[in-house]
């Protein structure tokens, strides 16, 4: 039956194919294959070609067939028989594994088209007691990736790629902080460094090397804000009698105790909430959320981080006193196992309960990071917040935006690899003011090469808060720019003719990240051999044009010499700045 159901999908798979694509040769046919059972190298090339068979987002646009990729290369990984073999020469094996990488370069690089792709491959070798040699060998590729290979040195990945002299994210930062921007308008905090011109004053110049913003951001949710718990019922009187069956003196003792903590923590909760520091906080939040204005906010912190802490020191010293006496009573010689296990289920039920009241309330909030967990309560997150958080981003650069103060703008993402696609919402959307389409994507819709849904639009949305008209913008881009870079240059650049890209075409690497895909794509292990990164949609412009391996245009196109790039903190010339600077003053 399985197999029955197996051949009526490639039936129907195949039936759509000639379908939808009749002009096209028809797809080489390779044996279905178990992608974790890897035992040769001809076993790591099919598990790899099947692999990008499937899941790979832009065969459409390949210029190289994929079967032809299979026809010239399975012959080359079947000619290398040192596979996993532990009783193999370890030279000749060593020097096969460096020829299957060089293949895997040939592959990919600069016919991927895909800038996001990637691929680790590790290969065992035979274990040998010997200085420096190891039980594995490894190699990353990518399309844009330089590389050498002789049979003397093997294969070596010397990294990226680069087209033209590359400018210094630092150096830039370096130069506009300390010679270009009145020092009385910079913020400078993570990836953002912001100010306006000293000699422009009108022009702000915001410097973004990485789309990492949200982390600062006074987003909902990002704050915490306490819930009544007033009407939650404590613990069973059940539990009490039980112990108070086995003795009475010690259950009461344990019932009042427990009790009394437990209204405790809800007297806690009420207090705060009814507190005046409490309701200037919420207040001060919700005109935060209204205006964008953060000093009430910010100075709304402090006072009810000690207010609460203060506030919560009663119920401390009473839950403190709880552990102690049961511990106390149940190691003591006159206990019995019965009444042990009575007071320990009661106290596992009061801890439990407690737990719930901290998270119900917010008071509590737990957090999990890289596989450890983090607990902090109330007065901690807030005290945390006024230590972390830099304001001054809606003070400096934020306010000015919306409010109109800044006239002309330069937003530079030269060397901005791209990051969370949430900094959209929250940094690149200040700078729309009109609903516009700026592009299109398309995912895979499942298993086959060319198994895609339909291009979608993808509309830009102003922010809240954002610029009230248009004004001239600079974007300034370069070979090092990259995803949500070239995504938010797409974004700003369809508001219209206000906006003027300067520099180099991006780096071309706009397809969609993510982790593994219920169909296909995602970051995922095909076995213990192949890693992929493997990106989960495809983009076009505005235009309809593909712009993966190749970036968004610039208007002008500014590139600096190597000379101006090693000179540029002592010249402090920059001849893309200066572009964009008299596109924004015409």
């Amino acid at each position: 039956m399985k197999k029955l159901k197996y051949i009526l999908q490639i039936f129907i798979l195949v039936l759509s194919l000639h379908t939808l694509q009749s002009c096209r040769e028809d797809s080489l046919e390779v044996a279905e294959l178990d992608r974790t059972e890897v035992a040769s190298y001809s076993d790591l090339f099919n598990a790899f070609w099947d692999t990008m068979n499937n899941d790979y987002n832009y065969f459409n646009e390949q210029e190289e067939s994929w079967d032809i990729v299979y026809k010239k290369y399975s012959p080359k990984f079947n000619k290398l028989t040192t596979f996993g073999k532990g009783d193999v020469d370890p030279i000749k094996a060593e020097k096969e594994a460096n020829l299957a990488f060089k293949y895997f370069a040939e592959i990919i690089t600069g016919k991927v088209l895909d800038q996001h792709f990637g691929l680790n491959v590790t290969v065992p070798l035979p274990s040998v007691k010997l200085p420096g040699r190891n039980a594995f060998i490894s190699a990353g590729f990518s399309s844009n990736m330089k590389y050498k290979y002789t049979e003397e040195d093997g294969f070596v990945n010397l990294g990226r790629n680069q087209r033209n002299p590359k400018i210094d994210t630092e150096d830039v930062s370096l130069v506009m902080a300390y010679e270009k921007l009145d020092p009385t308008t910079i913020v400078q905090d993570g990836p953002i460094l912001g100010g306006f011109l000293k000699d422009d004053p009108e022009t702000m110049y915001i410097q973004l090397t990485s789309f990492q913003v949200y982390t600062n951001a006074v987003i909902d949710g990002a704050f915490p804000l306490l819930e009544d718990i007033s009407n939650i019922e404590g613990i069973n009187q059940s539990y009490f009698d039980d112990l108070k069956k086995l003795d009475n003196e010690t259950g009461t003792e344990f019932e009042t105790l427990m009790k009394e903590n437990l209204n405790s923590f809800k007297t806690l909760i009420s207090t705060i909430i009814n507190s005046n520091e409490y309701k200037t906080y919420v207040g001060a939040l919700d005109n935060f959320k209204n205006t964008e204005l953060i000093d009430d906010f910010e100075n709304s912190l402090t006072p009810l981080a000690n207010f609460t802490q203060d506030a919560k020191d009663d119920f401390i010293t009473k839950h403190a006193s709880v552990l102690p006496m049961l511990r106390a009573y149940y190691y003591a010689p006159s206990t019995t196992e019965a009444q042990k296990d009575a007071v320990f289920m009661l106290y596992e039920i009061y801890d439990k309960r407690i737990a719930t009241y901290q998270k119900v309330s917010s008071f509590a909030s737990t957090i999990s990071f890289f596989g450890l967990t983090f607990t902090d309560e109330f007065d901690e997150l807030l005290s945390s917040i006024t230590y972390n958080y830099n304001f001054d981003l809606y003070r400096k650069l934020y306010n000015p935006i919306t409010s109109g103060k800044a006239k002309k703008i330069i937003l530079d993402l030269r060397g901005n690899g791209g990051g969370y696609v949430i900094d959209a919402r929250i940094f690149t959307e200040r700078f729309i003011t009109q609903q516009k389409v700026w592009g299109y994507q398309r995912t895979k819709e499942g298993n086959g090469r060319f198994n895609y849904s339909p291009w979608i639009p993808v509309e830009t949305k102003p922010h809240k808060f954002a610029l009230q008209q248009n004004i001239p913008i600079a974007v300034l881009i370069d070979e090092n720019s990259f995803s949500m870079s070239e995504i938010s240059t797409m974004m700003i650049k369809s508001q219209g003719n206000h906006v003027t890209i300067v520099g180099d075409n991006s780096g071309g690497g706009t397809a969609g990240l993510g982790g593994q895909d219920s169909f296909n794509g995602g970051n995922t292990s095909s076995n213990g051999y192949l890693q992929f990164y493997m990106p989960l949609m495809a983009f076009k412009d505005s235009a309809g044009k593909i712009v993966e391996a190749i970036g968004v245009a610039p208007d002008i196109k500014t590139i600096p010499t190597q000379e101006q790039v090693d000179d540029l903190t002592t010249t402090y010339i920059d001849p893309a700045f200066n572009a964009a600077l008299k596109a924004v003053s015409k």
